[in-house]
C-alpha cells in the first residue's frame, strides 16, 4: 500500500485516504493491523459524485486514471486541483502507453485490460501531463521510467 509506505518512511508525517464506502471496513482492519491508523484520517465517498476531501498538501493517484474515460479523468483532476492548497503537489502513477515510443507489452498488454473491463484506456505521460495542466497545474516533472510496463509517473504542482 502505497500510503503505508509513505507514513512508515517519514514518521511524521501524515495522511488521508480517500476510497469508497465499500473499501472502508477493510482498509480501517488493515491500518489498524499495520499500526498506522492513528495517522490516517478516512474518507469514504467516489471522487464522481462530489469533491475530494480538504487538508491534503499532496493528493497521490495510483492507479486510477486508466480505469476511466477521459472525461473522468479530466473532472478528477479538476478537483484535485480545487482540493489543493497553493503550492500544493499532486502525484501520478500507473501504467502509462510509451507515447511516440510504444513500449510494445506494456502498450498491448493494458490496452487488453482496459478493453477486457470496457471502462479507461491507457494514457501516455505526455497526454496525463498535459491533461494536468488544462486542470490549471504547472511544473510537470515527467521521470524517464525503470519499468514502464510496471509503472510510470509525473508530478506536477499547483500555482502559488
Amino acid at each position: 500500500m502505497f500510503l503505508f509506505e509513505v507514513l512508515r518512511r517519514n514518521k511524521a508525517a501524515r495522511g488521508i485516504l480517500f476510497d469508497l464506502p465499500e473499501v472502508m471496513p477493510q482498509a480501517e482492519s488493515r491500518l489498524a493491523a499495520l499500526g498506522i491508523k492513528d495517522r490516517i484520517t478516512l474518507y469514504s465517498g467516489s471522487f464522481r459524485d462530489g469533491s475530494l476531501p480538504d487538508g491534503a498538501d499532496t493528493i497521490c493517484l495510483i492507479r486510477v486514471l486508466y480505469d476511466h474515460a477521459d472525461e473522468t479523468v479530466e473532472d478528477l483532476l479538476r478537483k484535485a486541483f480545487a482540493a489543493l492548497p497553493p503550492g500544493g503537489r499532486l502525484i501520478v502513477s500507473e501504467p502509462m502507453s510509451g507515447g511516440d515510443a510504444p513500449e510494445r507489452a506494456g502498450d498491448v498488454y493494458f490496452a487488453f485490460y482496459t478493453m477486457a473491463m470496457g471502462t479507461g484506456r491507457v494514457r501516455s505521460q505526455a497526454r496525463i501531463a498535459e491533461m494536468c495542466r488544462a486542470a490549471g497545474f504547472e511544473d510537470v516533472v515527467m521521470p524517464k521510467p525503470i519499468r514502464p510496463f510496471i509503472t510510470t509517473a509525473l508530478a506536477c504542482r499547483k500555482p502559488g
